[in-house]
């Protein structure tokens, strides 16, 4: 069986966005492949560093060819008489002329799994059976089929993933055919290694889907019926847009869930990006929806966030000591020009407990080793306390494409705060974050704590811990999350670590 070529403009920008692709290269792979070959060629050439690398990166996974064989026999005899290949041509015209066979029984893409992860929760109060919680698994996939089978500390689990033409059935604890986060999430387990071809999706509680997959010029849209008993008592109906952008669930009991992730690029107006996620019953709404705008040519950004959390969201996915034991509403947005001059506002409700403010910053010196900005922040908090406070904090800051180094201190009235972050990716795939503030003297009001530079979703929480350190590493195979964070005068820390490891052979 030898895998089929493909033209550079038969690859999708969704594609390429999931690929890791930026914005700005997505839509110029998507201007050049519209171009003759030699240009995309040319084209392709003259990028440089991490761009060269994802476009050789897709350019071999989707197997890329320029020519048809027509005019690969014409550009084979102009070109060889020069001697101009470059490495990369040389390596696919030999693809081309001796195609790889795979082993005799298995498709190109089977594949055997295995992993583990562990976690604990390290709160003094906390019994031994809700701190540690470890997993062992092992799985294939070929053919379109997918299963695994796991232990999730002392209780066994299967899951399975399987299509036959048009239909799809999955049942278990583990795979779904729609992507929410939260959807009868098993509330000891979860998964850093989700990501686009990974066979680790979420870890979910017993849940079975049987659904019908329609195909419609090249789109594949799917509906069918489940049974999930963590999220409600009674069967309901679901539904799933192409690249599963669009999902939604709803039981016989009015329970429903909807999640998007869907994002636009435009040569004018720039790149767009909406992620959300909600949950809805007779009681209550909770969820998140979070946007993200880039103009062309990277100039100007825009983050917004609304969310609101309570009992009825995390209480399945959490256990009781971490979850929140009342309602919060938060909302949150971020414009800046380079991220240089920009402004902040906040707003929050939780029970009686009502918090606003803003800020604005601009840099004092800027140069390509890193900019010193100036931040200035109100503090605003009314129920039942009434306090105001102004913030004025000086950072260092430095920021080429995904890697980004911050630190600076704050200053108020009757307290200060120490704030770092530090993201550095490696290659394509990996990327190592670390952010931490550190709290003293007496404030007043919470401080705006930033969980991760590089989040999926709402990304800002308020904390009136003295001291947060936060440590992430995560790859395709392997992933590390510390947290560590403590309350002045309280004997009683937090410490989290989760460590989770994949593997896989091909057959």
């Amino acid at each position: 069986m030898v895998a089929v070529e493909k033209k550079p403009d038969q690859v999708s920008v969704p594609q390429l966005l999931k690929a890791g692709f930026p914005p700005h290269l997505a839509a110029a792979w998507k201007e050049k492949s519209k171009q003759t070959p030699e240009k995309f060629l040319e084209w392709k050439k003259s990028l440089k560093g991490k761009d060269a690398a994802l476009v050789s990166k897709v350019w071999k996974e989707q197997k890329i060819t320029l020519y048809d064989n027509k005019q690969r026999l014409a550009y084979n005899k102009t070109f060889q008489k020069n001697n101009n290949f470059t490495k990369e041509e040389k390596n696919q015209k030999s693809k081309e002329t001796k195609p790889s066979k795979p082993k005799e029984g298995f498709d190109s893409n089977d594949e055997l799994f295995f992993g583990l992860s562990y976690q604990n929760l390290d709160v003094r109060y906390l019994p031994r059976k809700e701190k540690n919680h470890s997993s062992v698994f092992l799985g294939g996939k070929g053919k379109g089929q997918i299963w695994i089978l796991e232990k999730r500390d002392e209780e066994f689990s299967y899951g399975v993933n399987l299509t036959y033409q048009t239909f799809r059935f999955t049942s278990g604890n583990r795979y779904k055919p729609i992507p929410h986060f939260y959807f009868a999430k098993d509330p000891n387990f979860y998964s850093q290694l989700e990501r686009t071809g990974s066979p680790l999706p979420q870890p979910i509680t017993y849940s079975n889907f049987l659904g019908y997959r329609l195909l419609n010029d090249g789109k594949e849209y799917e509906l069918g019926i489940y049974h999930a008993n963590a999220f409600s008592y009674y069967p309901g109906v679901y539904f799933v847009s192409p690249n599963k952008s669009y999902s939604g669930v709803w039981s016989g009991d009015n329970k429903s869930s909807l999640y998007i992730n869907d994002s636009w690029n435009h040569k004018e107006w720039g790149s767009h990006r909406i992620q959300s996620e909600s949950i809805f019953n007779k009681k209550e709404s909770v969820g998140f929806v979070y946007l993200k705008s880039e103009s062309p040519e990277s100039k100007f950004f825009l983050d917004a966030t609304v969310y609101r959390d309570s009992p009825l969201l995390y209480g399945i996915v959490s256990p009781e000591e971490v979850r929140p034991q009342i309602p919060q509403s938060l909302g949150y947005s971020k414009i800046s020009f380079k991220h240089w001059i920009g402004s902040e506002f906040l707003g929050s409700k939780e029970g009686h407990r009502y918090e606003n403010g803003r800020s604005g910053f601009f840099p004092c010196f800027i140069s390509e080793w890193g900019n010193l900005i100036y931040r200035y922040r109100e503090y605003n908090e009314s129920g039942n306390y009434h306090w105001n406070e102004i913030g004025r904090a000086a950072f260092y800051e430095w920021r080429k494409e995904k890697a980004v180094v911050s630190f600076g201190f704050e200053s108020r009235e009757n307290a200060g705060q120490w704030e770092g972050k530090l993201a550095i990716p490696f290659g394509t795939s990996n990327l190592l974050e670390f952010s931490g503030i550190f709290r003293e003297g007496q404030p007043k009001t919470r401080a705006w704590f930033e969980n991760w530079t590089y989040a999926t979703d709402f990304n800002i929480n308020l904390t009136d811990r003295q001291e947060i350190i936060k440590l992430k590493w995560v790859s395709p195979f392997i992933s590390l999350n510390v947290s560590y964070s403590e309350k002045e005068n309280d004997p009683n820390p937090i410490l989290f670590i989760n460590f989770q490891l994949l593997h896989k052979i091909d057959l």
